[in-house]
């Protein structure tokens, strides 16, 4: 109505899809519009006939009341002028409007009218606002003063919402400076103080209150008071207003906003959990639990609170309030549940003891486990994010504290399984090694990545991680379906369990898993399910882990070799820090001398076939040495290649107990090369030997006869250097050869097939050979004696049985000696001579060097061992076996009896031919002729050669006297000197001899290679003569009777 006229009109519109909101913009601009044409009618009514303006709680109280008064004109006045402002402020006009607000002020003031007096106040803050802050509000709809009386139809808003409030900030805005009547920034803050006050005197203006205490802390907000705004929100939760609890919810949100944008979080999100509380409350007949629990995990934020255990874990978010976030979580639990949600209370459940675990005490945490336990019972944990309808994503939860985890370590595959690189090593070309400069190399050094193995995992084998566990709980812990995480490589983890005693730890748990592929294998961590829920645990997330991953490359796959050998057992036991460590082991025990067979069986337990195996021996022995000890076929091996998975091949380790067998020196013996002085001194040990020789060999009478009166010159030397010159090529180490002696050694069997070995990869399994060598026989002593025939010689031997029981000693031809335990008998073994034909080119210089000497030495000796054929049984145990004498050592005097003539002699007496050993005999005071021939039957002739004819008689003592002049006489020359010998030729030489006295007579021919005769020596001069001596052997025996 304008000017009494009521004017109404229809407008018609078209609505369009971007025009819906058309006709609810006109009633909003009609609704502003309307006021200021009152306005201008009202500004002509006369002063004397202004209504009175009423609040509605003030109806009740007009009864009775004066309007007529100068005090309820005055009241009538300023509250039509305050009236007057809030028609200008909707209007547009807010410098009128500070005008009329200005005046209402103290009109309203004079006369005590608080209520209107606060609604001025807060009328002059808000133009303030509009004329100080221009365009900050125009984004909002403008919202009625609640001092006017509502209009008919019209809704009367409430409480302002977070909706309605712009969005603040706590720095400062700028201000318009020429605005004279305008409030300062402070001054605003303080007339919206003196409001509230004014507005505090009258119960029943609670609601404007709580709206000026809104709008005023929106301002201080905005002018970046966050104090002030703080002092203002405070007030508004004293205000008792009677509410619903929807309302209350409201205001409670509202506060939530305001704090938020103060940055008081923590007082926000409590106020978002009294919210959250109404939604549940007693009062409430339709309880939500939903938004109950939207509410509280708003409310996570402001106590520096995150669902992410990651980010807790890491540092990413404060510690915050233990106590208030303990008891948040709670209620997140409980609201969970009571919205049916039982995966989601487990979730939030497994979080409170993951995370909160340190900030309980002993009692909590047992009574929290057991509600988790219960929760789980309902609906599993499980390590998923949770989607919930508002579209919210809850993070997954992994126990990791229950159990707790120390010590992930990863295992190397066992040292049989361990892939080796297939190459060879560089040859050594001197100490000169050709390195470029590389500076900061020891930085890189030390600062390599401890996560990264320098071992490898083969593809297809089972790889093992150890991880001690600890039991935090009072109680027993069962924690099942262990695995390992890993990633960038397919990986199959063996699931594992485990039971855990209340309160323990360490307790050791292996995690195994098969790679599948080839590359990097990264492992992360492990996962398990304990108290129903299941967790992985990120080793990465774990405080007690040093690393966050583990890489190991793996290599293709390899086959897999299986050993046994003849029902050995394998040892189990393989400690990984000594790579030398076998896994089968091969005991054997035997005799010196002794040979045995233990067959190797290969078993291919893998999925690859075997194509390539190879076999070294690694032992203190040379190879030598260790090739008399142990010998197999490589080429039966390499026969029965591929080995295809779950075939078995096998081959054969044959075993000999090599050892010593000759005694080494005795110290209490005097050295080979002294001589006794006197010619008729001799060894008083060699009746005794031949004694022995005549009770073992049963040789006849005569017979030994001969022997000893041939074999006593010779028993001067080598008797005493049988058992006086040691062996030279015994060990130093070994003291005594009859002691046992265990050989310890390993067979290396490097094997290969499939993709590793076109990887160039393979594998070492090791056979660990112990053989213990118990002695058998031992050689004390030993000596060369001349045989019957020139051909032959006797080697006389001392032998010991060194075993516990009775053995049987196989030599010459049959013959068997029978030994008990630790007993000495002497052997005699006819052996055939060195040929010339081993030994000719020893013959061409006649002084030799050490080195012919050496080779003289071991080529005869190579030639005894050879046709000595020494074998022994032990008939309790049916073990046998073979002594060698190789290395036998012989003096240059056995040497002589060993090795053939070069010359070959031929006696005449009387023109006819005598041979050794045969029966000659003669008449006192007969002229006997003697001739001797001498042949040569080298391929070059000899130099310097002296034939010598010596008589000499033999005792029984073993004495031979050469000073027979009273004996006989001997007519010619008995020695005789030839310059030159040609070789395939021969020499005669011819004397006479007659015997005075009846007797034995022996005569000792002999020729010597010397540069003049003179040189010549005879056996018992106190020199030793350097020339070399070929003698008849054995000596001429003449039987002298009386006439």
């Amino acid at each position: 109505m304008v000017n009494g006229c009521h004017i109404s009109a229809n407008v018609p519109f078209t609505a369009k899809p971007n025009c819906l909101q058309l006709k609810f913009s006109c009633h909003v601009v009609l609704f502003v519009v309307y006021p200021a044409f009152c306005n201008q009618e009202r500004s002509r009514e006369k002063l004397d006939r202004v209504p009175l303006l009423l609040a509605p709680f003030e109806r009740k109280d007009i009864v009775g009341l004066d309007l007529e008064s100068r005090t309820n004109k005055k009241k009538c006045m300023g509250r039509m002028i305050k009236h007057l402002g809030d028609l200008s402020l909707q209007a547009g006009v807010p410098h009128e409007a500070l005008q009329h607000y200005i005046s209402a002020l103290e009109t309203l003031r004079s006369v005590g009218d608080w209520l209107w007096l606060g609604g001025a106040a807060e009328g002059l803050c808000s133009a303030s606002v509009i004329v100080l802050y221009p365009g900050r509000w125009r984004t909002f709809p403008i919202q009625r003063n609640a001092s006017l009386p509502p209009s008919p139809g019209k809704r009367r808003p409430g409480s302002i919402g977070p909706s309605s409030l712009p969005p603040g900030s706590l720095t400062p805005i700028p201000i318009v400076e020429d605005a004279p009547k305008a409030l300062s920034p402070e001054g605003i803050l303080r007339r919206y103080q003196e409001a509230i006050q004014n507005y505090a005197k009258y119960q029943s203006a609670g609601m404007i209150e709580t709206e000026a205490c809104f709008k005023a802390a929106q301002i201080a907000i905005q002018q970046g008071c966050p104090l002030q705004a703080a002092s203002f929100l405070k007030n508004v939760v004293l205000i008792n207003l009677t509410l619903t609890e929807q309302e209350k919810i409201q205001r409670f949100l509202s506060l939530s906003e305001l704090y938020t944008q103060m940055g008081f979080h923590r007082k926000a999100s409590f106020c978002r959990r009294l919210a959250a509380t109404r939604h549940v409350s007693d009062q409430n007949r339709q309880p939500d639990w939903t938004q109950c629990y939207n509410l509280m995990l708003q409310a996570l934020e402001g106590h520096r609170l995150s669902l992410d255990p990651t980010e807790r874990t890491s540092g990413g978010i404060a510690e915050g309030w233990p106590a208030l976030q303990i008891h948040l979580l709670q209620q997140l639990v409980v609201a969970a549940r009571r919205m049916g949600h039982s995966a989601l209370a487990t979730r939030h459940m497994t979080f409170l003891l993951q995370t909160m675990w340190h900030h309980l005490n002993t009692k909590e945490q047992r009574e929290l486990t057991k509600q988790l336990q219960k929760l789980a019972s309902e609906c599993e944990g499980a390590p998923v994010p949770l989607v919930l309808d508002s579209r919210a994503v809850i993070p997954p939860a992994n126990l990791t504290n229950i159990p707790l985890a120390k010590n992930f370590r990863l295992q190397d595959l066992p040292i049989h399984l361990r892939p080796q690189k297939l190459h060879k090593l560089k040859e050594d070309i001197g100490p000169f090694l050709y390195t470029p400069i590389s500076f900061g190399s020891l930085d890189r050094k030390s600062t390599k990545s401890q996560s990264r193995m320098d071992y490898l995992w083969v593809e297809g084998d089972m790889c093992e991680v150890l991880l001690d566990l600890y039991n935090p709980l009072p109680f027993e812990l069962k924690v099942s379906n262990m695995r390992l995480l890993a990633s960038e490589v397919v990986f199959e983890s063996i699931p594992s369990s485990i039971v855990l005693p209340p309160d323990s730890g360490p307790n050791t748990v292996v995690l195994a898993g098969v790679p599948k592929e080839v590359g990097e294998l990264e492992i992360q961590g492990y996962s398990t399910h304990t108290l129903g829920v299941k967790s992985n645990c990120q080793l990465r997330h774990m405080r007690h882990m040093p690393q966050p991953s583990f890489t190991v490359e793996v290599v293709p796959a390899l086959p897999r070799l299986e050993l046994s050998a003849n029902g050995q057992k394998n040892n189990l036991q393989i400690p990984a820090s000594d790579a030398s460590v076998s896994i089968t082991t091969i005991s054997k025990t035997l005799y010196a001398g002794e040979s045995a067979e233990c067959q190797v069986t290969i078993f291919n337990s893998g999925s690859q076939p075997i194509e390539m195996l190879e076999i070294s021996a690694q032992c203190v022995l040379d190879p030598s040495q260790l090739k008399q000890v142990l010998q197999w076929s490589a080429d039966n091996i390499q026969a029965q290649l591929p080995l295809q998975p779950g075939a078995s091949a096998s081959f054969t380790l044959y075993l000999h107990g090599q050892a010593e067998y000759i005694a080494p020196p005795r110290s209490d013996v005097n050295d080979g090369g002294s001589q006794p002085s006197s010619l008729l001194s001799g060894p008083s040990s060699l009746p005794s030997r031949l004694s022995s020789l005549t009770s073992t060999s049963q040789l006849p009478r005569h017979h030994h006869h001969n022997e000893l009166s041939s074999g006593s010159f010779r028993s001067q030397i080598s008797s005493r250097s049988g058992s006086s010159i040691g062996s030279s090529r015994l060990n130093p180490k070994i003291c005594d050869p009859s002691a046992p002696r265990v050989i310890d050694c390993q067979l290396k069997l490097r094997y290969s097939g499939g993709p590793g070995l076109e990887a160039g990869y393979c594998r070492v399994s090791s056979i660990s050979l112990s053989l213990e060598i118990l002695p058998s026989i031992l050689i004390t002593s030993w000596d060369v004696l001349p045989a019957e025939t020139s051909s032959q010689f006797y080697l006389v031997l001392d032998v010991t049985n060194k075993t516990l029981g009775e053995l049987e000693l196989f030599y010459a031809d049959g013959k068997v000696m029978l030994f008990e335990g630790n007993e000495e008998c002497r052997i005699a073994v006819p052996v055939e001579r060195c040929p010339l034909s081993k030994l000719s080119k020893l013959y061409q210089n006649i002084e030799l060097s050490d080195t012919e000497k050496a080779e003289l030495n071991s080529v005869c000796s190579d030639h005894v061992a050879s046709l000595v054929d020494l074998k022994w049984v032990l008939p309790v145990s049916n073990r046998s076996g073979k002594a060698s004498l190789r290395g036998l050592p012989l003096t240059s005097d056995m040497l002589d009896i060993v090795r053939m003539s070069p010359l070959q002699w031929e006696v005449l007496l009387n023109k006819e031919t005598a041979k050794p050993l045969s029966e000659l005999t003669c008449i006192a005071g007969q002229c006997l002729e003697l001739g001797v021939t001498v042949q040569n039957y080298l391929d070059w002739p000899l130099h310097n050669v002296t034939l010598a004819v010596k008589f000499f008689q033999e005792y029984q003592s073993g004495t031979r006297n050469y000073r027979l002049d009273s004996h006989l006489a001997v007519a010619g020359a008995p020695n005789v000197l030839l310059a030159q010998l040609d070789d395939q030729s021969s020499a005669y030489h011819e004397c006479n001899v007659v015997f005075f006295m009846p007797g034995l007579y022996k005569i000792d021919i002999q020729c010597s290679s010397a540069m003049n005769a003179a040189s010549v020596q005879y056996p018992g001069d106190c020199s030793e003569s350097p020339e070399h001596i070929w003698k008849l052997i054995p000596p001429i025996e003449i039987t002298v009777t009386d006439p």
